[in-house]
């Protein structure tokens, strides 16, 4: 049995009824989503605020103004269609076929289990063994502190997105391919940030003065290079041969709307990391942004059985 983490994921709550309100608050709590309560005047602008959100929770009778529940699911769908919509069903009879295209999991207020049965099925879809969450948070503080040895960094704690919706303009993609996993990691962030960070000399001796945007691609390239090294060395067996026969799939970008998709609707591991000045709080954060997506092979199972087989043949070394 491999030990996987419960990571948490951000969804959009749209309730009004202050008994279901709390309700789903406590169902939150219990499965590891971290609710974003709004009500429909906000719920497009909250959208527009967060891009790595994983789901939406909504009444159907939420008060709309002059439109319905259903008009603003749609509405939501058009914006963010990878985000699974939880409609909590107040009217009887069946929804109409247009609107079940985009409500994929309807649910009968006070039916919590079919409610946690539809979470586990879309949001956390994917399991990710402990070792493996611990161990990339671990090495990449190791390579973004040695890439920026003047910045203090801190990781916040890995969640799981839907969305795809890219942070920032500066962005990496590396492949990543084992006998347990096929797929990419990404870092993202903004370029304004990233900027003021170099000057303010969070990155080793010399990078300085004026840095135009391939300086800045050039940073974060290498700090990827160093992440995917760290990986690689701990997590990919030397003798792995990947088959030029392998399948692919399209990545598709449309930069104009900061929009990346892998082909896959399966969650994507986040994980955010804020680099600020050493000794200096409140100070505003470069937020480098990480994300694992396993969109071409998944297999947790095989990784415990290779890390199993790591630890016994590394003699005295941890690699957890």
């Amino acid at each position: 049995m491999t030990d996987t983490t419960h990571l948490e994921a951000k969804v959009l709550l749209l309730e009004h009824d202050p008994q279901q309100c709390k309700v789903l608050t406590d169902f939150c709590d219990s499965v590891g989503l971290v609710p974003l309560l709004r009500t429909s005047h906000d719920a497009l602008n909250c959208l527009e605020q967060h891009k790595d959100l994983a789901g939406v929770l909504l009444a159907e009778d939420l008060p709309c103004g002059t439109r319905d529940a259903l008009h603003l699911a749609e509405s939501i769908h058009r914006l963010r269609p990878e985000l699974p919509i939880f409609l909590r069903r107040t009217a009887g009879g069946d929804l109409d076929a247009l609107y079940r295209e985009f409500i994929r999991y309807p649910w009968p207020t006070g039916d919590m289990e079919q409610l946690r049965a539809g979470v586990e099925r879309s949001i956390f879809s994917l399991r990710y063994p402990t070792a493996l969450v611990e161990g990339i948070v671990d090495l990449t503080l190791t390579s973004m502190r040695s890439m920026f040895p003047h910045a203090q960094v801190e990781a916040e704690p890995p969640y799981v997105v839907h969305d795809r919706i890219i942070h920032g303009e500066v962005s990496t993609i590396i492949p990543i391919e084992s006998t347990w996993c096929r797929g990419y990691m990404m870092l993202q962030t903004e370029e304004s940030a990233l900027r003021q960070g170099l000057l303010k000399g969070f990155s080793y001796e010399g990078v300085g003065g004026e840095l135009n945007f391939r300086d800045l691609n050039n940073m974060l390239g290498e700090t990827t290079n160093l992440i995917w090294g760290a990986f690689k060395n701990r997590y990919i067996a030397p003798q792995t041969t990947v088959s030029t026969q392998l399948a692919q799939v399209p990545i598709v970008i449309n930069h104009a709307h900061k929009y990346i998709s892998f082909g896959s609707p399966d969650p994507q591991l986040c994980v955010r990391y804020a680099l600020t000045e050493a000794g200096r709080r409140g100070s505003q954060p470069l937020v480098i942004v990480q994300r694992f997506i396993f969109n071409l092979h998944w297999s947790p199972e095989q990784f415990a059985e290779y890390s199993t087989s790591s630890s016994s043949d590394a003699g005295d070394l941890d690699l957890f």
